[in-house]
């Protein structure tokens, strides 16, 4: 029936296709294997990932707490430093030199006792003139006094801002 030869080739033929047949196999079943590996180590470092994610993202909070809690105090310093009301020497003033605990310069020598010596009329002129004049001078004093602490307010005010300012910078740039 058949020749050696087509018993050969028949055998030849199986043969060929067993080990294409096991070619296949062992291919899809090295692919399967090495899918598996590849996920493993997708899977591993997604893991490894998100915990790197989420330490970042804790470490992000506390710093954002603790820059919030920062902000907070200086803002609350700064406002202090704006708002608070400083006494005013200008209305002190008229009862110090009234008191005798401050003097101005070129004091008048009636203003030293409380009396007005004298009974004159020439002396109560003078007298009152003098009296006029330390008047004026208090009153120039306190209107440059004045000046001096809208400016000292303006000063505070100022420097509270650049206080604030470099709080906040350094706030921000602590690690």
């Amino acid at each position: 029936m058949f020749t050696g030869l087509q018993v050969k080739l028949i055998a030849a033929g199986v043969l060929l296709i067993a080990m294409a047949g096991a070619i296949a196999w062992f291919g899809a079943h090295e692919r399967g294997i090495g899918a598996a590996k590849v996920q493993a180590r997708w899977d591993a470092a997604s893991k490894a990932q998100a915990t790197v994610a989420a330490k970042a993202d804790a470490a992000a909070r506390v710093k954002e707490h603790q820059q919030a809690t920062d902000f907070a105090v200086i803002a609350s310093s700064y406002l202090q430093a704006t708002t608070h009301d400083y006494p005013s020497i200008a209305d002190t003033l008229p009862a110090a030199v009234a008191a005798g605990a401050v003097q101005l310069r070129n004091n008048c020598p009636a203003t030293r006792s409380g009396d007005v010596p004298g009974a004159s009329a020439a002396s109560r002129e003078r007298d009152a003139a003098a009296t006029q004049a330390l008047a004026d001078r208090v009153e120039a004093a306190v209107a440059a006094v004045r000046a001096g602490e809208q400016a000292d307010a303006r000063e505070r005010q100022l420097g509270a801002q650049v206080t604030a300012l470099q709080a906040l910078l350094n706030a921000e740039r602590k690690p």
